[in-house]
């Protein structure tokens, strides 16, 4: 019996090791001791192989011995998860063997000895690298095609014939309005209900007469509905597919939505059809525009001067009411004296007591004493009434219709005055009305003699550019409410017979494609209702054609903007103007 007992075991011994070597996959053991640690007890020759290490180089030595601290660690962190579940695991893996990276489906099966403690770990590691190479690929090229076809705008479509079922892919939310997952459940059919009523039978002609002459099938426009119940307009393209036999069975293709296209032709149509009109429109406003541009001229003129009775209206107001607060409290005190007069009158020489006590209870002394200082301050507001009327003549200068030598200095300072209540300290946009601020204007006045000019319509010109200065300003403050808007006036002579103004602000700053248009008539960056485009040209009209002079701009976006006036002392002498290329407007 001992003998047969060897004999059999030593059969299933190498039965067992001609599987273990012969298997086309790894098979290791390795031991788990009392204490958990892991050594290793042996491989098959694949291991052998894969690993670049002999099985009897590795017996008896850790994971970490084996494959290094990183990797080893990872392969005894899985292999004590499986002694803690005692029971098989199995997972995949990647690991770097030899240099390489190779993908593994590991499966490791716990031995327990009677107490049930496991005491070694069989395994088997079989090689799925190409497989997971296979499945990336395959993913990648899906990720790609979905990229391709979502990324092209474009419904694709592949139609089996025989089922009616349609597969789509690509743009499906953006072209239907619809989930890509609810979409596909629309075959033939559910496609054909989506098609307008009146465009389906045109559609399907087209599809039947393609299928009879094997055609390419192309339908350029068409209306189809969307998830929302709206149509928009596509386009069809498709080609068709045969069998071994020569029969169609499929069809596949792209719907496209031309929907901005058709609408853009439409608009085109209509652009067109309003251009022709226009252009007869503008052939007949040419001829009226001649006539009325001198009108348009004037007419710029008084909306300017409506600013100017605004202006003056506002100033006039404070002190006008002034005078009649205090006229109130002026007739009362006169009233008072009055009757205490007659009241001496009627009781003199001695007064009486009703005297006496009239005169405490009015307090004759203080009114005595307060009415020079109201009839005071009625001369103070008079003065100022007459001054902001004075300057209101020297601004317009309406009597004075013919060139005069004048003061350039005072038709400056007369605009400024009227100009007044957009300087004056006023609270800053989105500040809460906790910060007040007023454009400071400041002046550099040369020694200029008497100018011979229109004065009346110089001072337009003035009013013109300070107005804009202010605008420009104003519009800086709401966008930087820390912002100190500031007006610079400066005067010189240039040679001996002319002189400049120029008017600067450390506003934003003109771009260079806005000056060129500066002085063209009806050209404003304004909003409609606040600006004609007419200001600048008509200024540069008065400068240029009426006093023989030049209107230049300097400005760079953030740098603020300078316009120069330089005109003759004496009209009629016009010499050659001083060049100055950096002054020219670009």
């Amino acid at each position: 019996m001992g003998a047969a007992s060897d004999a059999l075991l030593r059969e299933q011994e190498q039965f067992l090791r001609s599987i273990y070597e012969g298997v086309n996959f790894s098979v290791f053991v390795c031991d788990v001791r009392e204490d958990g640690g892991l050594y290793v007890a042996g491989w098959n020759p694949i291991s052998e192989m894969d690993v670049g290490k002999r099985s009897v180089d590795v017996v008896g030595k850790t994971l970490e011995e084996v494959f290094g601290p990183e990797q080893g660690g990872e392969i005894a962190r899985r292999f004590r998860t499986c002694v803690e579940r005692a029971d098989v695991y199995t997972y995949e893996e990647l690991r770097v063997f030899q240099g390489k990276e190779r993908w593994f489906l590991t499966t490791l099966n716990p031995l327990k000895d009677r107490s049930g403690r496991v005491y070694r770990l069989v395994g088997t590691a079989m090689d799925i690298t190409d497989r997971r190479l296979a499945e990336a690929a395959q993913r990648e090229s899906e990720e790609r095609f979905r990229l391709v076809a979502e990324r092209t705008g474009q419904l694709i479509y592949d139609c089996d014939f025989q089922t009616g079922q349609i597969l789509w892919a690509g743009a499906i939310a953006s072209i239907t309005g619809h989930s890509p997952e609810a979409f596909q459940q629309f075959g033939f059919e559910g496609w054909k209900e989506r098609v307008h009523p009146d465009d389906l039978p045109a559609v399907l002609s087209r599809l039947e007469r393609s299928l009879q002459l094997r055609l390419p099938y192309q339908v350029e426009e068409y209306r189809f509905r969307r998830a929302d119940g709206s149509y928009i307009y596509v386009e069809d393209n498709g080609a068709f597919v045969e069998n071994e036999e020569g029969e169609i069975y499929r069809m596949v293709g792209t719907i496209s939505d031309i929907t901005e296209r058709k609408q853009a032709q439409v608009r085109l149509q209509q652009s067109e059809t309003e251009l022709r009109q226009k252009t007869q429109d503008l052939q007949n406003t040419l001829i009226e525009l001649q006539r009325t541009q001198s009108r348009m001229i004037q007419n710029e003129k008084m909306s300017s001067l409506g600013q100017l009775v605004a202006g003056v209206a506002h100033e006039i107001n404070n002190p006008v009411n002034f005078i009649y607060g205090n006229l109130t409290y002026a007739s009362q005190y006169i009233r008072d004296l009055l009757d205490i007069i007659q009241l001496y009158q009627q009781h003199y020489p001695d007064p009486h007591s009703t005297i006496q006590e009239r005169a405490e209870k009015m307090d004759l002394d203080f009114v005595m004493q307060d009415l020079p200082k109201l009839l005071a301050s009625m001369k103070v507001g008079a003065d100022r009434i007459q001054k902001i009327v004075a300057s209101l003549r020297t601004f317009s200068r309406m009597d004075e219709a013919e060139m005069k030598a004048v003061s350039l200095h005072d038709g400056i300072d007369s605009t400024l005055m009227i100009l007044q209540n957009r300087l004056k300290p006023r609270p800053v946009p989105g500040t809460n009305g906790e910060r007040c601020v007023a454009i400071a204007i400041e002046k550099d006045y040369g020694d200029l003699p008497a100018v011979e000019c229109y004065a009346g319509q110089l001072n337009q010109v003035f009013m013109n550019l300070l107005s804009n200065a202010v605008d420009a300003l104003e519009e800086e403050l709401e966008r930087r409410p820390e912002f100190e808007p500031q007006i610079l006036i400066r005067t010189q002579m240039v040679g001996a017979d002319r002189v400049c103004v120029a008017i600067a602000d450390n506003g934003p700053g003109i771009p260079p494609a806005v000056q060129q248009r500066l002085f063209d008539p009806f050209f404003t960056t304004k909003p409609v209702g606040k600006g004609t485009g007419l200001g600048l040209a008509i200024s540069y009209q008065v400068v240029v054609e009426k006093h023989g002079g030049e209107l230049r701009c300097r400005s760079a976006p953030g740098e603020g903007t300078t316009f120069e006036i330089e005109i003759p002392l004496v009209s009629g002498q016009n010499p050659e103007p001083t060049q100055n290329p950096d002054s020219q407007v670009n």
